[in-house]
């Protein structure tokens, strides 16, 4: 059954304070804009203030320049301007975005996509060399449509929807044309354009591109690593392989491949942006390759960019309607949102898809578990194991949700066979509960030692093992268990109420009372321990 663990900090005020007077604030410095293309106005004469840009928008810029073969021109800083500009002073090219305005971005897919277009927009003006001095307002005008025609291609080759490339200019109320910008029909036209151009190179591309001889030195050293099972062996001989032959597409993919496995090996040691930058030079020279954005899409989830990892996933669904891996990876990244409604839809088509699919049965069955529906969860949990017999994570979910549906003895079945195929798997607990349950009290003893073994201080264990001694009559044995369950934990009213409950649960009225009194005269109006009473003096 998963089981959720909290770690508990405690921090000391004064400390904490010193330690953030200590932290190196930001350099700000003073601008004099002269002029400037706002995204959504005309010209903008002011000073304004300058901050170092965020981790964010710089990797926002990151995967915009990854995009493109240009080299970057300018220098990005966060900025009290209204929205974002470009703006050139004396021959240093800038952006400047205010960085309430981006946050703002985050409310939805469509906006968070917004913030992509708005910068990409602005990094248009700087990678076409406008003159952002140009007075003449139709010259100005066709700048503008060239920027938002160059960000169009961008969030196409980013993996954005049509839809969700127009946002950023469909989130601003812009209708009528100005001295400098076109209307916004004009402007949505324009990138509608640049999208649609980089969909039709993208789909004339071959799937040629970096391809080597079969006899070639490269090719040897690519069949070695995909035999080698040690990631950073494998990383080595694809590192000689693109040393031979730089532009070699599936040595980029298997390698971004392998450095995403060193997370199996060493948690500590991956690096996921490298695995990334990988993916990005494959996709480049195959952008018609479902496998290779589903990978890059795991790879952005696990670095907290879930905007470009969902881009991935439907970019990799579009290329491929029956992409299963990619509806499960698009699953996570909606759980990670509380989508659930949204995530379940995207297991289901999985698995239809592909009906013998575990992983996302499982998912499946974890969102439902969730929600409190054993019932569900246990099939699905049994089409996960038709699938893989040996799936001990949906073989410890099913006997979690039998357990919860009071279905004990099926529940230690479950138990029983997970300790068989993993004898690490720690399981004892919950298979002393249902023990406890039926009455086995015995049984359940064995196995909260188990656990105790495993962890001492479990204050659970020793709670459930006094409660065990206590009804098998051992009361000297069982009080030293509740005195162990007090020291390991500071929720001793909570955990007197439990055993007092579970006692009068168990049959043990007269035993339970003398818990719920002792709770009763220190807090008389404790609604659990009242409940339980009542049911205490009806026994």
């Amino acid at each position: 059954m998963l089981k959720n663990f909290h770690d508990m900090f405690k921090f000391s005020a004064i400390p904490a304070l010193l330690l953030f007077l200590n932290l190196p604030l930001s350099a700000q410095e003073a601008l004099e804009i002269q002029h400037s293309c706002n995204f959504a106005a005309a010209d903008t004469f002011a000073e304004v203030y300058t901050y170092d840009a965020s981790a964010e928008a710089k990797q926002i810029v990151e995967q915009v320049m990854n995009t493109n073969v240009l080299p970057q021109n300018f220098v990005i800083k966060a900025a009290d301007c209204n929205n974002a500009l470009a703006t050139t002073i004396g021959k240093q090219r800038f952006i400047l975005y205010n960085t309430t305005f981006l946050e703002n971005f985050k409310k939805d897919a469509n906006t968070r996509w917004a913030a992509f277009c708005v910068l990409a927009h602005e990094i248009g003006h700087h990678l076409s060399n406008h003159d952002l001095e140009e007075n003449n307002p139709a010259v100005r005008k066709r700048f503008e449509l060239e920027a938002d025609r160059f960000a169009g291609g961008i969030l196409f080759r980013l993996g954005a929807t049509l839809e969700e490339a127009q946002a950023g200019i469909n989130t601003f109320s812009l209708k009528d044309a100005s001295l400098t910008h076109p209307p916004k029909r004009a402007r949505l036209e324009a990138l509608a354009v640049g999208w649609k151009q980089a969909e039709e190179l993208a789909a004339n591309a071959g799937n040629t591109e970096g391809s080597v001889a079969e006899d070639s030195d490269e090719k040897k050293l690519y069949r070695q690593a995909l035999d080698e099972k040690d990631p950073y062996k494998a990383i080595e001989l694809l590192d000689q392989a693109i040393e031979i032959r730089e532009d070699y597409a599936d040595a980029y993919l298997e390698r971004g491949k392998r450095k995403v496995d060193v997370e199996d090996v060493d948690e500590m040691r991956v690096n996921f942006g490298d695995a990334i930058a990988d993916f990005d030079v494959y996709i480049q020279m195959r952008p018609k390759n479902p496998a290779a954005y589903s990978e890059r899409g795991y790879a952005h989830r696990r670095v907290d960019h879930d905007s470009l990892a969902l881009a991935d996933y439907n970019r990799a669904i579009r290329l491929d309607a029956k992409f299963h891996e990619a509806y499960l990876g698009r699953a996570w990244v909606k759980m990670k949102t509380d989508d659930h409604e949204a995530a379940l839809k995207d297991l289901e088509k999985a698995t239809n898809v592909k009906p013998d699919y575990a992983e996302a049965w499982y998912w499946h069955g974890n969102i439902q578990y969730n929600f409190g529906e054993y019932d569900l969860v246990i099939a699905d949990m049994d089409k996960a194991l038709q699938a893989n017999p040996v799936y001990i994570d949906a073989l410890d979910l099913r006997a979690g949700a039998k357990m919860f549906s009071n279905r004990f003895a099926d529940a230690i079945e479950d138990f029983d066979r997970l300790q068989k195929l993993d004898p690490e798997f720690n399981s004892h607990f919950d298979r002393g509960k249902c023990y406890q349950s039926l009455g086995k009290h015995r049984e359940a003893i064995a196995d909260f030692d188990a656990s105790l073994q495993r962890h001492p201080d479990f204050s659970d264990a020793f709670m459930h093992r006094g409660l065990s001694k206590m009804i098998l009559g051992q009361k000297e044995e069982a009080d030293k268990d509740f005195e162990k369950t007090f020291t390991n934990t500071v929720l001793t009213t909570n955990y007197s109420i439990k055993i007092g409950c579970l006692l009068v649960e168990f049959g043990h009225a007269k035993e339970g009372l003398v818990w719920l009194d002792a709770v009763l005269a220190k807090y008389p109006d404790n609604q659990q321990a009242l409940t339980c009473k009542t049911q205490a003096l009806k026994k």
